[in-house]
């Protein structure tokens, strides 16, 4: 068994959208999943349409009301939504209407 604590751990750019700041509570240590993240994203913000060709995008909403759009399908997400992004699927977060948390990870196939 590990502990790993999001206090402990350090903001970094998120990959395609720089200006973002996330927490990478782990990488690695899980043979199928890339890493665990944690993000709070504010109105304003947005998360430019990208794609994972061979990974599934799994994004658990703790709080907030965000836009989301997968594959050309518009969605809202609000806490407690479970939303996955399949490899190939293209996403990206439109609008946050209300400060939004996530819980997201990449698991690989």
């Amino acid at each position: 068994m590990k502990l790993f604590s999001l206090d402990e751990t350090p903001y970094e750019p998120v990959s395609h959208d720089p200006i973002l700041k996330k927490r990478v509570i782990t990488r690695g240590t899980l043979p199928c999943v890339k890493h665990v993240s944690h993000i709070i994203l504010k109105p304003g913000n947005t998360v430019s349409e990208h794609t994972h060709l061979q990974e599934y995008e799994v994004f658990y909403c703790i709080r907030g009301i965000a836009t989301m759009t997968v594959n050309g399908e518009k969605m809202t997400i609000t806490k407690g939504d479970l939303i996955y992004a399949e490899p190939g699927d293209s996403h990206a977060f439109d609008e946050i209407i209300e400060e939004t948390e996530l819980i997201y990870f990449i698991v690989r196939t």
